[in-house]
């Protein structure tokens, strides 16, 4: 029992690290929290349920996983390849689609609420 306790708070810790690199490093990461503190705000104006709230909210921590993911398919990369390439490309672009598909989620998401409140 107390090997997992270890674990955990090692894990812990970790985790944290990569939270302060993702929000230090990644001006995008800054951006997607910025638009999340926003559309909370239209959603919490709009009168919403917390269900609706939650779902938001899951939506955008989801998408800064994907974030902290892309940034580090792109350090990989980087180190990897630090020349360009044609697989050095593909691998950021395909990262960088898997953001804007999330972001596009949490749009739509945001879009289908503001109408279903003025229906």
């Amino acid at each position: 029992m107390r090997a997992w306790i270890d674990h955990f708070r090692q894990a812990y810790g970790c985790a944290l690290s990569g939270l302060q690199i993702l929000v230090s490093s990644e001006v995008a990461a800054r951006m997607e929290l910025a638009g999340a503190v926003a559309g909370l705000v239209w959603i919490a104006w709009l009168g919403r349920s917390w269900q609706e709230i939650g779902g938001f909210v899951i939506l955008c921590l989801l998408t800064l996983a994907v974030e902290a993911l892309n940034t580090a398919i792109e350090a990989i990369v980087d180190e990897v390849s630090p020349q360009r390439s044609e697989f050095a490309g593909r691998a950021k672009d395909l990262g960088s689609a898997a953001v804007f598909l999330m972001l596009a989620a949490c749009g739509l998401y945001l879009v289908g609420l503001t109408v279903a409140s003025y229906l």
